[in-house]
């Protein structure tokens, strides 16, 4: 059974402490360090043996970089997902609309996890409900900005970014307790200007997703649990 080395936090670990961490070479290598630390995206290291699993964790943790050991059958699988088009948001529920103007809703409370940003393939924006009971998911090219204009700025009518930029931001501030990958992070910050694209992209979609999974996994096992 192939086993996954999962961070504490996203922080990306230095690069000198993974090459003493893997000093062994048992299951990694110091040759491996760079390319661990540039895609730290939650998951440090998958498909390792236990026993490596657990020298890694004893030897990563004395250079200060946490992880836990879990079962790859265990991280959580993406759910049944929603498509939606339209969003609109009272005080205490979000509303969704699919493209055939079908609607679900659920209350601000329930949301968990709020992903966004480019994954080299589109821009996204997701929702979880309870963990991984329920997902929304959007992309940017199918949002139906018509039909929400509270997220267009009457001064850059045009804005398509910005529309995307208010919507996330929006989601964020009604989500308090929800975890959020780094492009939401971003977007939910006040006094944004410019193009952040950089800032919410992923190098690659797998980044995303691995991001994603990681944050799946806090929702239902905070660290130390």
């Amino acid at each position: 059974m192939p086993y996954a080395l999962i961070q504490k936090t996203l922080d990306r670990p230095p690069v000198e402490a993974l090459q003493r961490a893997f000093a062994s070479g048992r299951g990694l290598t110091p040759a491996d360090a760079r390319f661990v630390a540039d895609d730290a995206f939650g998951l440090l290291a998958r498909n390792l043996d236990l026993d490596d699993a657990l020298f890694l964790q004893g030897s990563l943790g004395q250079e200060g970089v946490e992880v836990e050991v879990a079962p790859e059958s265990e991280l959580p699988r993406v759910p049944e997902t929603t498509l939606f088009t339209v969003l609109h948001g009272t005080d205490d529920r979000l509303v969704v609309f699919d493209a055939l103007g079908r609607a679900c809703d659920a209350p601000w409370s329930d949301v968990s996890v709020v992903c966004a940003g480019f994954d080299q393939r589109e821009f996204k924006l997701e929702i979880f409900l309870h963990g991984t009971e329920q997902r929304f998911l959007a992309t940017l090219d199918r949002l139906m900005f018509d039909q929400m204009p509270e997220f267009t700025n009457p001064s850059e009518p045009d804005n398509l970014g910005e529309k995307y930029r208010n919507l996330v931001k929006c989601i964020v501030e009604h989500s308090p307790k929800a975890l959020l990958n780094r492009a939401a992070a971003v977007l939910g910050r006040d006094g944004l200007s410019g193009d952040i694209t950089e800032a919410i992209s992923y190098p690659r979609p797998t980044a995303y997703a691995e991001e994603q999974t990681w944050l799946l996994w806090r929702a239902t096992h905070p660290f130390g649990s």
